[in-house]
């Protein structure tokens, strides 16, 4: 398995802004294991008396994690289950609180590089699943979406304009033949738009976000995680997000602002104070050696009070 399962991003940043040190007895979580990245520095930047619960859905990047994670056993469990079911998990271990918790949304370098689907670089089926036992894969959505349904997809999780002449390639080609592989959704791209090779490139990458999304469905695990996160955080207890395209930083935004001090009704009652001004952005030696890390923006939150 590669070395480099995926490179985390802004994770210095995100775990300064995670860990509170006025907290003692901390109980932190990262949401989005991935090659263990972020949960290998919260483990080093945590004292005695401090426990990490980190979650992924993929148990190729809880076997990479493992591997490098043995330093910090003792207080720390690896758990294979989805960020949107954090609270539900946690009680079922007795913890109903937590100290923070950290969710990096972007694909790992492996996922990427060795997983069905999520590439239009490998030809590979059409699957996508981050979890394999989800039923819902790529080329299911690709077959049996209706054009409204299609078009939702294109129009909300890739952004694409015109998608009604996507939707309707799309619909028109599955006449003829099955979507079963990434080539040839990338041959249909190259067929029916004449584009330039670094545009292809934007429009493959954006569809690929689009299905990815959707087989996934990562929004509404997003917002879940997010709503979660907010009711077991004590006060004091941080939330920070790194996120990779418009559509997941506008939702963080949104729900930190919408919660944050001086609104009349915020979830749960608690109130946020906002931590990141701005989105931080990574610097260009990061960009540098790392591309895939170019989009990304963090967001960070405490709960400050709860309204009685």
């Amino acid at each position: 398995m590669s070395s480099e399962f995926h490179i985390p991003v802004l994770s210095h940043e995100a775990v300064r802004l995670l860990i509170n040190p006025d907290l003692k007895n901390r109980v932190l979580v990262d949401g989005t294991l991935g090659g263990g990245g972020y949960t290998k520095l919260i483990c080093e930047g945590t004292a005695e008396g401090d426990f990490i619960y980190a979650l992924d859905k993929d148990l190729n990047a809880i076997d990479e994690a493992r591997a490098k994670l043995g330093f910090c056993a003792k207080k720390l469990e690896i758990i294979n289950a989805n960020f949107a079911d954090v609270a539900e998990t946690l009680a079922g271990r007795g913890v109903n609180e937590i100290s923070g918790i950290v969710l990096d949304l972007g694909l790992s370098s492996f996922q990427i590089e060795h997983e069905d689907g999520f590439s239009y670089l490998r030809d590979t089926p059409l699957d996508m699943r981050a979890y394999r036992e989800d039923p819902l894969t790529a080329a299911d959505v690709l077959n049996e979406y209706s054009r409204h349904e299609l078009l939702r997809v294109f129009e909300e999780y890739g952004e694409i304009g015109n998608a009604e002449r996507l939707a309707d390639s799309i619909a028109a080609e599955r006449k003829k033949s099955r979507f079963t592989t990434t080539i040839q959704l990338a041959e249909l791209v190259e067929s029916e738009y004449r584009i330039t090779r670094k545009n292809r490139m934007d429009f493959l990458s954006k569809i690929f976000q689009a299905l990815r999304i959707e087989v996934n469905n990562e929004i509404e695990n997003l917002k879940m995680a997010l709503e979660q996160s907010l009711r077991i955080c004590a006060s004091g207890g941080r939330i920070v997000v790194v996120s990779y395209h418009s559509l997941e930083d506008r939702i963080v935004k949104n729900f930190f602002r919408s919660n944050s001090a001086g609104k009349n009704d915020p979830l749960e009652g608690k109130l946020l104070k906002i931590l990141t001004k701005k989105p931080v952005s990574p610097g260009w030696n990061e960009i540098k050696s790392n591309r895939r890390s170019r989009s990304a923006k963090l967001r960070a939150a405490e709960i400050i009070q709860t309204q009685i």
